[in-house]
């Protein structure tokens, strides 16, 4: 593959997209498998940093803006490494 900042932005967009996709779905069922648990036990520290239980969401809890931009980063640089490994300079 041939050197370009187009293909490099776009393997890291969709790096991002895709981690932040992995990041709402599979993830979040992996570390909450008991999504009405927090009804009457409060979250960690951690939990609650990347997850906000608001009344909207009855008490379950929710990925927040803070998830949403470390999954995104933490695809962007899986997407740029990916990049890296197929260009040819």
């Amino acid at each position: 593959m041939k050197y370009t900042n187009f293909k490099k932005w776009l393997f890291i967009i969709i790096g991002g997209f895709i981690t932040s996709i992995f990041s709402f779905t599979v993830l979040y069922y992996l570390l909450i498998p008991d999504l009405c648990y927090y009804h009457s036990h409060e979250m960690n520290y951690i939990m609650s940093l990347f997850f906000t239980v608001y009344p909207g969401s009855n008490g379950h809890p929710s990925p927040n803006l803070i998830n949403f931009i470390l999954s995104f980063l933490v695809g962007s640089l899986i997407g740029f490494v990916t990049f890296k490994k197929f260009v040819k300079h």
